[in-house]
C-alpha cells in the first residue's frame, strides 16, 4: 500500500511538473517596470521571449556599456512568495555582476555616457523555484530531475547620449532536465539563466542578435 501511494503522489508530482511547465513556455507578463511596451514580437525559435528593436539598428557601434543597477519588479502573482527577501535582492546583485563580467571581457564598462556607449536597464520580474526534493525523487525514478527552475526578466537597451531606447525585450527561462547541477538547489536554475542571458548579450553586442 505505502507502494502504491508513493507511485501515485509521484504521478500527481510529475503530472504537476509538466502542467507548469507548459505555462511556463509563454512570455511572462508584462510587469510595467519599461516605461512602455513598443511593438514586441514573440521570436519565431522561442515562445518565451518578445522582443523589439529600432530598424537599422547596429549593435556594433556600441563599444562601451552603462549597466544601471538590476532591479526587483516583479507582478504579486509571480511565484516569489516563498523566497525571502535578502534572497532576491542577492540575486538582482548577483545578475548584475554576472553580466558585468561577462560582458567586461570585450566591452568596458563605465559609467558616464558617450557616443559608443550603450545604458542597460533590466529587471528581475520573476523566480521560478525548483524543487530540489523532487527532483532527488525524479532523479532516481526516471534518472532526470523534472522540476525546472528559472527566471524572468525585462531589459531595454539606451543609447548613452540621446536616451533614445534602441531594443526592448521580456524573456522568462527555464532550466533544462540535461542540467543536473542546477536542478538540486532551488535557485540554480535562475542563476544559470543569468549566465545564458549574459553570454547572450555579449553575442549580440559582438554579431548582432
Amino acid at each position: 500500500m505505502q507502494h502504491n501511494a508513493f507511485i501515485k503522489n509521484l504521478m500527481v508530482s510529475f503530472v504537476t511538473v509538466v502542467v507548469l511547465a507548459g505555462c511556463a513556455s509563454t512570455p511572462p507578463p508584462r510587469s510595467g517596470f519599461l516605461v512602455d511596451y513598443p511593438d514586441l514580437k514573440p521570436d519565431p525559435g522561442n515562445p518565451q521571449l518578445l522582443w523589439w528593436e529600432k530598424p537599422d539598428f547596429d549593435w556594433k557601434r556600441y563599444q562601451k556599456l552603462m549597466i544601471d543597477p538590476v532591479v526587483m519588479y516583479y507582478d504579486p502573482k509571480a511565484k516569489n512568495q516563498e523566497i525571502r527577501p535578502d534572497d532576491l535582492n542577492r540575486l538582482a546583485d548577483e545578475f548584475r555582476d554576472v553580466v558585468t563580467a561577462e560582458l567586461g571581457k570585450n566591452f568596458p564598462v563605465v559609467n558616464t555616457p558617450g557616443q559608443d556607449v550603450l545604458r542597460i536597464r533590466a529587471a528581475i520580474t520573476e523566480i521560478i523555484p525548483a524543487n530540489p526534493a523532487l527532483n532527488v525523487v525524479t532523479t532516481v525514478v526516471a534518472f532526470v530531475p523534472l522540476d525546472m527552475g528559472g527566471a524572468a526578466i525585462e531589459a531595454e537597451f539606451i543609447d548613452s547620449m540621446t536616451n533614445e531606447r534602441v531594443a526592448a525585450m521580456v524573456e522568462r527561462k527555464l532550466g533544462t532536465p540535461f542540467d543536473l547541477k542546477s536542478g538540486f538547489t532551488s535557485l540554480g536554475h535562475a542563476r544559470a539563466s543569468f549566465k545564458s542571458w549574459a553570454a547572450e548579450l555579449k553575442r549580440a553586442l559582438e554579431t548582432g542578435p
